[in-house]
């Protein structure tokens, strides 16, 4: 195994000068900038998911202090190269290391690209890398200590890492993978997924309160971010220790696109519109359904955008409901044109099962859509009264009709739904990546002074 470390700029350096990082509000003076390792395996500038994640709060916590980013150079993926050049064209990073731990050869055996047979063995491979990775950081700190820790992904909670261990506070999050998928939805998935997703239930409820490591790592740790309330309430009810909610994904503002939504019910439908994999936990049927009890009260069209398996049998159940003159169905877009059609519709509908904080959500957001969304999962932290509507997820029957009243409700009331497609583009400005970190780099300084004040006493 290689481990490398690539020094990318000046710690003392002021991040505001660096156009390596995208521009946001100004970082107020932090107490003092501290050591900080960050552990994120999947890091990379071009990238979304994990590996977004690990790049853009990572990079934006070294605005606070400095930061060594530990990640997995790629396997399938070339992250080293994908930041290595980004970082060329864009400037260095003040404050901000990277470093570099090659993969075990547990981990390319078992990695999330291989085969479908040895993916679920993904985490026996991952722990691997973590041990080596833990090696190394143990070595570095022995030789210039750190002054703490963050496993800041992959999000799942049943890998947290070993930097726990260490003698320094160790912080973690935000955190996700408590959420299973409703029983009572089961009957709107396929055979297929009904299977695969209540093997993941019984297994996720076991894991919980059996796994011991992450037990340990919660009860270690001087601090806890979990992605919304269900994750929370693991930390809280299964793992005895708090945890604060913070969303793990930051909107990225389009001013071109973005706008406060007018709706003249006197001369236009309502638009509504969907992005995203068409899978089961997705369920559009839900609003299919919604569509199609009030489209007799008023126009109303859906447009959704994505592919995926279960589309086929979406557009045969628009078509059994009469409403297919209503729906239309895009294939994939890049994210540029994903986004001007979204733009051009009046509202965000998001009937999703199961998310963490759904990055789509945060785009709607940025383009002044109010979201209707379930009140679970991540979308339950991230949507509010003031930019969307939520409905209890109690069954499907109860979905179907909390969708029917949702939107007769801002077809009966236009000002209502401009009203919240203000507030979508307030809520999307307090949900950024400058936020997330300065929530992260907070977190930190609050822990850490709490510690040194009462050392002192």
């Amino acid at each position: 195994m290689t481990t490398t470390t690539t020094m990318l700029s000046s710690p003392s350096a002021s991040m505001e000068e660096s156009p390596g990082v995208a521009r946001g509000d100004a970082a107020p003076a932090p107490r003092r900038r501290r050591r900080v390792l960050v552990s994120a395996i999947a890091v990379s500038p071009l990238r979304g998911s994990e590996a977004g994640i690990g790049w853009n709060i990572g990079s934006r916590l070294a605005r606070y202090h400095d930061v060594t980013l530990m990640c997995i150079p790629g396997t399938r993926d070339p992250h080293r190269q994908e930041i290595e050049s980004y970082l060329k064209e864009h400037g260095p990073i003040p404050g901000l290391t990277m470093l570099y731990i090659e993969p075990t050869w547990l981990f390319r055996l078992f990695d999330r690209n291989s085969s479908s047979l040895l993916r679920p063995l993904f985490y026996i491979g991952y722990a691997s890398w973590q041990r080596a990775a833990y090696r190394t950081v143990k070595r570095l700190h022995a030789e210039k200590p750190f002054e703490l820790t963050h496993h800041l992904n992959i999000l799942g909670y049943r890998e947290p890492g070993y930097l726990w261990k260490l003698p320094i506070p160790f912080f973690w999050g935000p955190v996700a993978g408590a959420s299973n998928m409703p029983w009572r939805y089961f009957p709107m998935l396929s055979w297929r997924d009904r299977v695969a997703y209540g093997l993941r239930n019984i297994a996720n409820e076991i894991q919980k309160r059996l796994a011991s490591r992450p037990r340990k790592a919660a009860r270690a740790a001087a601090h806890i971010w979990a992605i919304g309330e269900d994750n929370r309430r693991m930390f809280t009810d299964v793992f005895k220790v708090p945890a604060e909610c913070l969303c793990e994904a930051g909107g990225k503002p389009r001013p071109e696109l973005a706008s406060i939504k007018i709706y003249d019910p006197a001369n236009e439908p309502l638009r509504l519109v969907f992005a995203g994999y068409h899978i089961g936990r997705k369920a559009v049927p839900i609003v299919l359904h919604a569509i199609a009890r009030v489209a007799n009260e008023f126009p109303i069209t859906f447009t959704s955008l994505g592919s995926g398996p279960e589309k086929p049998k979406w557009q045969q159940l628009a078509q059994r409901l009469g409403i297919s003159d209503k729906v239309t169905w895009i294939d994939e877009l890049p994210q540029v044109q994903a986004h001007a059609r979204m733009a051009q519709a009046h509202v965000f509908a998001f009937p999703s099962l199961q998310e963490a904080s759904s990055t789509v959500t945060l785009e709607a957001l940025s383009l002044g859509l109010p979201v209707i969304c379930h009140d679970a999962c991540g979308m339950g932290f991230i949507v509010t009264g003031d930019c969307g509507i939520k409905i209890p997820m109690r069954s499907p029957e109860q979905s179907i009709q909390g969708y029917a009243d949702a939107l007769r409700r801002l077809h009966q009331d236009p000002a209502e739904l401009t009203r919240l497609s203000r507030g979508a583009l307030r809520r999307s400005e307090e949900l950024s990546w400058d936020y997330a970190a300065r929530m992260i780099a907070e977190g930190y300084d609050r822990v850490l002074a709490a510690k040194e004040h009462a050392s002192e006493r």
